[in-house]
């Protein structure tokens, strides 16, 4: 079912020539599969999904699919009873935790699949939430979205990585570790590396990163609340020296009220004998303006060669 989804969408999302067969397994996350899309592929270069069966509806087969394309997310509903006819337009109420966040939203009919492409603002909404409905005639058809913000930092990886980057394992769950600022950042973050996301795979001094809200006995996390105190990015460094130096710069990726990809802040950190290092932002006076937020890490004022990815969601 997952793989008919799959194609499904975006086969609605690439106009033009048929895409080539088989996708490339990137992670495996809480549940959702991560795949890098076949070489000469037009549109997303990765997409992530989910299928499971509902126990209250005989087991029927319930998937997701979600890729970024551009400016757009693309979200294929599947659900194992429709019969769409091919190219059926509807427009629905579009739900997250029983708030209507797209009013009429379009999607496109196809048997057993309905598509949309949507805003890619839509994304935070999506992060924050724990179940999706569509309030379709006569009926609702919902989708539950546990492990969606893990999948979308690891969507993120994939889309930032190049095509030759290996096929990585699922993530270990993470237990709660220090996560402070000054004296407490690399013990922190040497605690929790040790169960951590895969490394960066293609960067060559930074072996793992993580965000952490502010300070405290804390878990990582990737989604923050507008109210968070401060945001801390833990690295674990390879291959530097003393006398070396990393510089982070914190990103507005895309939030609210402020230019596309603008540089809140940029921090020098200098480099010796510690494995772990670590960078922070303090919440602006009217808290964090939700959206999509990055820091993008160089090494010796060379070129970015690494980017951890948060979201602040509304």
């Amino acid at each position: 079912m997952r793989r008919i989804a799959t194609v499904t969408a975006l086969a609605l999302l690439l106009a033009g020539p048929a895409r080539a067969a088989g996708e490339t397994p990137f992670e495996t996350v809480k549940g959702w599969e991560i795949e890098r899309t076949a070489p000469g592929t037009k549109g997303p270069v990765c997409l992530m999904s989910k299928s499971y069966k509902d126990p209250d509806d005989d087991d029927a087969v319930n998937a997701l699919i979600f890729a970024l394309a551009g400016d757009q997310a693309l979200l294929s509903f599947v659900y194992e009873h429709w019969t769409w006819d091919k190219d059926e337009k509807l427009r629905v109420p579009f739900v997250l935790d029983k708030k209507v966040v797209i009013a009429k939203s379009a999607w496109t009919g196809d048997g057993q699949s309905l598509t949309a492409l949507l805003p890619d603002t839509i994304v935070p909404n999506l992060l924050a939430a724990k179940i999706m409905v569509l309030k379709l005639d006569g009926a609702d058809a919902d989708f539950k979205l546990a492990g969606f913000p893990e999948a979308y930092e690891s969507l993120r990886r994939c889309d930032s990585a190049p095509a030759r980057a290996p096929v990585a394992a699922a993530p270990s769950p993470v237990a709660p570790v220090p996560a402070a600022a000054a004296p407490m950042a690399a013990a922190a973050a040497s605690v929790a590396f040790a169960g951590s996301a895969p490394s960066p795979s293609d960067s060559a001094h930074v072996a793992k990163a993580m965000t952490f809200p502010g300070d405290g006995d804390v878990p990582p996390q990737t989604v923050f609340a507008r109210t968070t105190p401060k945001i801390l990015l833990a690295l674990a460094v390879r291959a530097v020296k003393t006398g070396d130096s990393l510089t982070t710069a914190w990103i507005a990726e895309k939030a609210d009220g402020a230019p596309a990809n603008y540089t809140i802040a940029t921090t020098s950190i200098p480099l010796g004998a510690s494995p772990t290092v670590s960078s922070s932002l303090s919440k602006p006076d009217a808290g964090w303006p939700p959206g999509l937020y990055r820091v993008d890490v160089s090494h010796n004022d060379g070129p970015v060669e690494y980017s951890q990815r948060f979201t602040v969601q509304p």
